[in-house]
């Protein structure tokens, strides 16, 4: 297709991808001289009264490398001329076709058209011009081709060629002036000078305009949807951080906030399903892909958050769809480019996760042992484990030591405490340091980008640390005048190394008083999970040591993850006719991890499997060992093949220059193979990578009578696994954008999806997803004329989007488990998953409204949106009828809603040539509610505050409920509400009150970005408001003795009075253990324990340096730029207890709701630089 733009006066023809990306496309190796041309282009061309545009294309027909300069001030295009030639050179027809008033140059097929001058005008030129060379380049001092460079006085004209070099004659008063599409234009006045050298700054106001769906290229102004751009120029100001750390705050109505588990929930628009995922979905360069680039290979985010931008997308693009656009080779001479940052955290503090000191947690075991609760009588003769001070207590209490002994042994436990070894031997300062490097060029015939990126972490817990390793090539051919071919490749690989299991709730576990080592430094053993007298005395008869030592495990760990993965893409354009094209692209993809786990034979773990599966010859008394000595071995291994196949028509024109269409239409095919192998295996020998088989029907069935009596069982097949998955799915998509002259645009997209997934039910086969939309750019209107607004326009789109659930919960299948009778030895199958014909996609209906204004030139612009999000057919747990042979499914059974509001702000509030304030606001309302999910509750009295019942009809999908406090009675005991308004001791379904929302209902960003000549400075703030916590309480469990407790337990009732200050209660009496449980659940899970969650953080300050040319001046390098900040500086919290919302995990692997402290994300530094050669 061809584009006329007229900012500068001239029109200028650029094929699709210059006009689209900016920088690429324009390549000039030389300069031709017309002879040379006029020999080979030749051309056959018939009309009559035919504009000289009209022309033009004729031409362009017949010769498509062929482009055209001009100004409309100084040349009529529309005037109609007569022609009829045949085989004509294009001197020839040039001279048909121009009078004696215009000349014409041609430079590497590039035809410029300008007013030929007179004698007397040349005879004047001459005697006061002179010839002006210079170069121009872009920031990074690359040479930009294609740049116009007019002479506005003497009306000439010229380009720079591939390098950015340019001569041209003008007069000594005349005035340069330098434009390029996606550049801001740039005037300079000769007075005097034979060279000028200008650098063209980015004009970012039109990078944001242009919009990439993964499908097809457009300018905003052309989409209707409700999309947000982040062009490359912020993705390089911020490239240290994360993809997600980038887009939090920065796009209105994406939220990130930690989930159950303490990972980051990212979320667009509230998310569109309850089981499905409600993840967006990342497509990179048009393909969805799980091989995700460095942050300094993006040249482009685009988030699609309706249905008219990602219906396109269709069954995945219910939670939005967030398009990355990595970056080409550019046209001219070799450009090296290099990217680095060293990060260091401050050490995770312990302290966060508050947890008691040594003195409280003794003073709370004694108040246990007071009240009954612990004796000799549970750990004598038992395997039951306890720690140093219940071993202390229990020994006074079976009369082996005096109460003086006990307390005195009691205080010297106090007086310790474990923080210190903590910090030194098992935490260090997080750190890890990143070097990207990058190679590109090309001519007008190849165009290339190479790459290699290396980035090394450190952990935060020692003995965890990851390396990773990719390199990227991208190329383009020009195989032809009408045929391009790209081809693509990448590679990763990652390797790491883990220290024992999960450290921070390891740490948590630890009593504050037990030591890692002692004084000599040998290691001290906690005996928490096993009897410490009987491990005494069963190591005597040649069992191994049972306990535990956390600092030992981390040194001893033997754990590692590799990966590697491989993506390769091979595609071409056709050019078929004027504005038509076919593009087909084929890309394969593998990424294979393997995760391998070694307990090695001296390590807990197997010290403590060997034991508890060795037993006692009845007759000799001997130790029989059904398992061999040794190392355990477990082996993970994931390997995922990913196969697509895309062809589409494209169709692009703007037909008299007004009307733009933009049209294309195709098929999806892709295949998706996922394996996985894991096993176990015992006796491992990793010098002569060996081991031993067992019998493990025997272990699994029957097991093995150990020392106490107890039979003990062990299935290792349970450890062994393989999963096949092949996924099949293709699809037909088409969309349409139509704008007339630039002030009316209407869209509209259909597609269909067939997955292998569905289709049991012939009508669930395929599902038909598609959108409208609609734009009036009212500032486009002849009669709008306003020196203040810039920009106005209003938007409206309607569409539906689709989902579905990839696991095996939800299939067209039967699926059952597999388990092993302890009574015939034989294996049995359990139905786990029914059949289910009716599977179908899940559905989201999207309303949207939105507005656009820029003032000032568009120094000051707003986004405003709202929306309404309707989800239907989405995966719920349903009941059923229990004669079927299950109590409950997962089926389409559930709706949801959200909606909400979007409000982007930007400001240029100071800019001037040496300093500038640039301000960015953006904020996102969302409301969220479940309105059908019909599954009944037998216990939502239990049920409910657990969060193991979630996603409650007429709630939001994230609500989380409690019981209605009501304070401790005189003896210290919890209490809460009825229905009534009554004080109980035993929560009903009346005191159930709902407490709100986990996920934040207002989210945003704002930064504040200060330049003055090379310096930068930025300030940056992100928001999360209306949702709530639940913080972690003590759950005065009488009957854990574990010893990790939560630090409130010293603020516990203890005498009368005590309830009108403090909210924890007291150990409850023996007379009342057979309420214990509702007792902990008052404790823990009442709305005391309920916070506001809300918080403002200062997420990062940055400041940078870029060194000015004439520094650089004699040096190879074309740019420098030297960069430092600090993340995650100051914290504000509403809650009054201190508490970082950010740093909550859930109670259990299954837990719904985040209640637990965790460590919160630590102050970091990081020192970048950045340069280009």
């Amino acid at each position: 297709m061809n584009q006329t733009f007229t900012k500068s006066g001239y029109k200028h023809r650029l094929s699709k991808l210059a006009r689209l990306f900016c920088l690429f496309y324009l390549t000039f190796i030389c300069a031709l001289p017309v002879s040379a041309f006029a020999q080979a282009g030749r051309f056959t061309i018939s009309g009559k009264q035919i504009s000289i545009t009209e022309l033009f294309h004729k031409m362009k027909e017949q010769q498509r490398d062929l482009d055209f300069f001009y100004s409309n001030d100084e040349f009529d295009a529309s005037r109609k001329v007569d022609v009829n030639v045949s085989n004509v050179s294009l001197d020839e027809l040039m001279k048909i076709v121009l009078n004696t008033s215009y000349s014409y140059q041609l430079i590497d097929n590039h035809l410029v058209i300008k007013p030929r001058i007179s004698g007397n005008q040349l005879a004047t030129v001459k005697s006061v011009s002179h010839d002006i060379t210079g170069i121009v380049t872009d920031k990074e001092g690359s040479g930009i081709p294609g740049v116009l460079v007019k002479a506005k006085l003497e009306k000439t004209t010229t380009v720079t060629d591939i390098n950015g070099r340019y001569a041209i004659r003008v007069h000594d008063e005349d005035v340069l002036e330098f434009s390029f599409v996606g550049f801001e234009k740039q005037e300079q006045r000769v007075k005097g000078k034979s060279r000028i050298d200008v650098l063209l700054k980015e004009d970012v106001a039109f990078l944001n305009e242009v919009v990439v769906t993964g499908y097809q290229t457009l300018k905003k102004k052309d989409a209707p949807g409700a999309i947000f751009v982040l062009p490359e120029s912020e993705i390089e100001q911020n490239n240290n951080r994360s993809l997600n750390r980038l887009l939090e705050g920065a796009v209105p109505g994406l939220v990130i906030y930690k989930d159950a588990k303490g990972l980051d929930d990212l979320r667009i628009r509230g998310g569109s399903s309850l089981r499905a995922g409600t993840q967006p979905l990342l497509v990179i360069d048009g393909f969805v892909s799980t091989l995700f680039p460095d942050i300094n290979e993006i040249s482009n985010i685009t988030v699609l958050k309706d249905a008219s931008a990602s219906a396109v997308w269709g069954s995945q693009a219910a939670n939005g769809v967030i398009v990355i656009t990595t970056k080409k080779g550019k046209a001219g001479k070799l450009q090296i480019n290099y990217s680095g940052n060293v990060r260091i955290a401050n050490r995770p503090d312990y302290n966060e996760l508050r947890r008691a000191d040594a003195a409280s947690v003794i003073d709370y075991q004694k108040e246990q042992y007071d009240k009954g609760y612990i004796g000799s009588y549970l750990f004598d003769g038992y395997k039951t484990g306890y720690s140093q001070s219940i071993g202390i207590i229990s020994d006074y209490d079976r009369k082996d030591i005096t109460l003086a002994q006990r307390d005195q042994r009691l205080a010297a436990l106090a007086s310790l405490s474990n923080k210190e070894q903590i910090d030194n031997l098992l935490l260090r300062p997080a750190a890890s340091q990143s070097h990207f490097m990058s190679f590109s060029g090309g001519s007008d015939k190849m165009l290339y980008f190479l790459s290699g990126n290396y980035q090394s972490n450190l952990g935060g817990a020692q003995g965890n640390n990851s390396d990773v390793m990719t390199i990227n090539s991208r190329n383009t051919f020009k195989l032809a005048s009408f045929v391009d071919m790209r081809t693509d490749f990448s590679f990763n690989y990652s390797s790491g190394k883990n220290g024992y299991s999960d450290m921070q709730s390891n740490i948590r576990k630890l009593l504050p008083y037990q030591m890692l080592e002692d004084n000599q430094g040998n290691y001290v053993y906690d005996y928490i999970n096993f009897n410490k007298t009987e491990n005494d005395r069963l190591k005597g008869l040649g069992y191994l040591d049972n306990g535990f030592n956390l600092l030992e495990e981390n040194r001893q760990a033997n754990n590692t993850n590799k990966g590697w993965g491989l993506k390769t893409r091979v595609g071409a354009d056709w050019k078929i006719i004027k504005g038509l094209s076919l593009s087909n692209d084929f890309i394969y993809e593998r990424t294979t991890n393997t995760i391998r786990n070694r307990y090695v034979e001296t390590g807990y773990d197997a010290r403590t499997l060997i034991n508890r599966l060795t037993s006692v010859d009845a007759i000799t008394k001997k130790l029989i060992l059904n398992i061999p000595k040794g190392d355990i071995l477990d082996l993970n291994t994931t390997t995922y093949n990913n196969y697509a196949f895309r062809n589409q028509l494209n169709y692009i024109n703007t037909i008299k220059e007004k009307h733009y269409v933009n049209v294309i239409a195709g098929f999806d095919l892709r295949k998706t193979i996922t394996e996985a192998n894991n096993g176990r295996h015992l006796g491992y020998n990793d010098d002569l990578l060996s081991f031993q088989n067992v019998d493990g029907k025997t272990l699994a069935a029957t097991g093995i009578k150990w020392w106490d009596g107890s039979t003990q069982k062990y299935d290792p097949a349970s450890y062994d696994g393989f999963k096949f998955v092949d996924n099949r799915e293709y699809s037909f998509y088409s969309t349409f954008t139509y704008t007339y002259d630039t002030r009316y645009n209407f869209s509209a997209s259909y597609r269909t999806d067939h997955s292998n997934l569905f289709g049991a039910d012939p009508k669930f086969k395929r599902t038909p997803l598609w959108s409208i939309g609609g734009q009036w750019n009212i500032s486009n209107e002849d009669f709008f004329k306003s020196n203040v607004v810039s920009n106005l326009g209003f938007r409206a789109t309607y569409g539906l989007t689709g989902n579905f659930d990839r696991s095996s919960l939800t299939t067209t299948y039967l699926v059952a488990s597999r388990f092993l009778s302890t009574i015939t030895n034989d294996y049995w199958a359990r139905l786990s998953t029914p059949p289910n014909p009716k599977l179908r996609w899940e559905r989201s209906q999207t309303f949207n409204l939105g507005a656009d204004l820029g003032l000032l030139t568009n120094r000051f612009t707003m986004s405003l949106d709202y929306y309404r999000k309707y989800s239907y057919d989405l995966l719920g747990n349903q009941d059923l009828d229990p004669t079927v042979g299950l109590t409950s499914a997962i089926i389409n059974s559930a709706n949801m809603i959200n909606h909400g509001v979007e409000l982007s702000l930007k400001a240029g509030i100071i800019t001037t040539k040496d300093f500038s304030w640039i301000s960015n606001l953006n904020l996102g309302y969302n409301k969220n509610k479940v309105t059908s999910n019909k599954i009944t509750d037998s216990s939502p009295a239990i049920n409910r505050p657990n969060g193991t019942v979630p996603f409650l009809e007429g709630y939001p999908r994230e609500s989380i409920w409690s019981y209605k406090w009501a304070g401790l009675d005189n003896t210290g005991r919890p209490q809460v509400y009825d229905g009534d308004g009554n004080k109980i001791y035993i929560p009903n379904i009346g005191s159930l009150i709902y407490s709100g929302t986990v996920r934040p209902k207002l989210s945003g960003g704002w930064s504040n970005i200060f330049r003055y000549k090379g310096f930068e400075a930025m300030a940056f703030l992100v928001f999360n408001y209306g949702h709530v916590a639940r913080r972690e309480m003590p759950r005065m469990d009488v009957f854990d003795w574990s010893g990790a407790y939560n630090n409130q337990i010293a603020q516990r009732w203890r005498k009368p009075g005590d309830e009108l200050t403090t909210d924890i209660p007291t150990l409850v009496d023996m007379a009342f253990v057979n309420e214990s449980d509702s007792y902990m659940r008052s404790a823990t899970l009442s709305t005391n324990s309920i916070i506001d969650a809300s918080f403002v953080r200062l997420r990062e300050v940055q400041f940078g340096y870029n060194f000015k040319p004439a520094f650089l001046k004699g040096t190879p390098f074309k740019s420098i730029r030297a960069v430092a900040q600090m993340n995650n500086l100051y914290l504000f919290k509403k809650n009054k207890f201190g508490i970082d919302p950010e740093a909550l995990t859930g109670a259990s692997s299954t837990s719904n709701i985040a209640s637990i402290y965790a460590l919160p994300e630590p102050l970091t530094t990081t020192i970048g630089l950045n340069f280009s050669l």
